[in-house]
């Protein structure tokens, strides 16, 4: 795939040492996507095409590309020497949001693609490639975008796996620059319960500080320099984003094929229409109160998406996805569902009596573990058990455990109110330690792990079982 990209720049790169203007520019962009397996003849590279917005106005974006009669995705270009500026990553989204496109490229002196996350009032961007030979990130870009790979659903995974790397990416900033910060102090406590684990037989912990204090730690970037490259991406984004994590599970209902959330949730609100064609629209929203769904509703009437100017964008209203109730209303099930609304989805299906499947785990990775509650430990700035549930992926720390009585630095005010109210009602100081005075359950390790060690941290990878594995030995796939 690097190669299909060297093929896919070299053109632009040329462009840019010659500094050709907008229009010749744009005609290389056009003959490049074909090279990528669109085609001009086929009306699916439209050239600047005239797009009506209501009765007297229309735009006009640069390029277009369509398959099978859909847009797909709309490009903004600039001359190969331009330097980007807010005016054209706010025309790029005015066109995305006026096609109702999820995804959006600018092409000029870089490559950069955008998302429109929903409920997001910015496109993000999440994928920056300089106009150059050999590049990994310039492979993605031909990758993704190819014809024969694209799709709007594998683009959108694509944008939301990307957005999960650049939260990561901006996270492991944020430790590395704290850590260059304050190395003494952070280097310092890393290593105390490492030195007390090895030699806490000989030396006490009053010992070992002392022993600490006599040297001197510090951190610095190294010749290759920098922090990890993350792209135009604010903080604010990385709070956001932190609260997002992605799922791929699928869903079957009563037997049927493996489906996306969106898709299964249709299933489910088409399956009960045909079993009862009878029903109103109005009995129909008993059946799924929009409170389900959340802002946008389970099921909404076609007049209503018309009236918000949500046709084509966040609902099944496709011409053969629109259903129709029994008092002849026409309506259209919302698209936005994730793991955070799909379950109030799966409740009502289940009360309904329908029959539920996921898709199949990877049982090679886990041969022996499904079912079985795995004990675990950690030890950074803690000294805590705990059993893991593979089945749930749920971790709970048990009474007795050992947690560290403070915070760490820059913990986030919301882990801060939790962790506070858990150490509040859960543990007790013992002779200056704190201790677990009850069982504490959590969703995930990494839940538990930040109680225990005071803020942010990883804990498929701090917690260990009995055998020193981390926990994502057992993690699901």
């Amino acid at each position: 795939m690097l190669e299909k990209w060297n093929q896919f720049v070299y053109v632009l790169c040329e462009a840019k040492k010659k500094g050709i203007d907008e229009d010749a520019y744009h005609a290389q962009i056009e003959n490049q996507l074909q090279f990528l397996g669109w085609m001009l003849y086929k009306g699916e590279i439209c050239h600047k095409p005239n797009i009506p917005i209501g009765n007297n106005n229309y735009i006009q974006p640069d390029i277009l590309i369509k398959k099978d009669g859909e847009d797909q995705f709309v490009i903004e270009v600039k001359r190969p020497v331009h330097s980007q500026t807010e005016r054209e990553r706010v025309q790029l989204e005015s066109y995305m949001r006026q096609l109702k496109i999820e995804v959006g490229i600018y092409i000029g002196e870089h490559i950069e693609v955008f998302y429109d996350m929903p409920k997001r009032k910015d496109a993000v961007s999440v994928l920056k490639v300089p106009l150059e030979l050999d590049n990994k990130q310039g492979a993605k870009f031909v990758d993704r975008f190819s014809k024969d790979n694209f799709s709007k659903d594998s683009i959108v995974s694509f944008c939301e796996e990307r957005i999960q790397e650049m939260q990561r990416q901006a996270s492991l900033n944020k430790i590395k620059e704290n850590l260059i910060a304050n190395p003494q102090m952070h280097i310092t406590e890393s290593l105390k319960p490492y030195l007390m684990e090895k030699y806490g037989d000989s030396f006490s912990e009053e010992d070992i500080r002392g022993m600490l204090a006599t040297l001197s730690f510090t951190a610095k970037e190294n010749e290759n320099g920098g922090v990890l490259p993350v792209t135009s991406i604010s903080q604010k984004d990385v709070n956001d984003l932190q609260k997002r994590t992605y799922d791929s599970t699928h869903y079957s209902l009563n037997g049927g094929p493996k489906l996306g959330k969106n898709r299964f949730a249709y299933a489910v609100v088409s399956t009960y229409l045909k079993q009862h064609p009878e029903t109103t629209f109005v009995e129909l929203e008993r059946v799924f109160p929009p409170q389900v769904q959340g802002s946008y509703g389970v099921v909404r009437t076609m007049k209503y998406i018309k009236e918000k100017n949500y046709d084509g964008h966040r609902f099944f209203d496709k011409p053969d996805k629109i259903l129709t109730s029994g008092d002849g209303v026409s309506f259209a099930v919302s698209t936005q569902w994730g793991k955070g609304n799909l379950p109030n989805i799966i409740d009502i299906a289940t009360k309904l009596g329908y029959r539920i499947e996921t898709s199949d785990q990877d049982k090679k990775s886990q041969p022996a573990i499904q079912g079985k509650v795995v004990k675990c430990y950690i030890t950074r700035n803690s000294n805590a058990q705990g059993l893991f549930n593979p089945a749930d992926q749920s971790l709970t720390v048990l009474k007795g455990s050992k947690v560290n009585p403070r915070h760490v630095d820059k913990i986030d005010d919301a882990a801060r109110k939790k962790r506070d109210r858990l150490m509040a009602e859960c543990t007790k100081e013992v002779q200056g330690e704190r201790i677990v005075t009850e069982d504490v359950v959590f969703d995930t390790p990494s839940g538990a792990s930040q109680f225990c060690v005071g803020g942010s941290s990883n804990g498929w990878v701090e917690w260990k079982d009995e055998e020193s594995r981390e926990l994502k030995f057992y993690r699901k796939k």
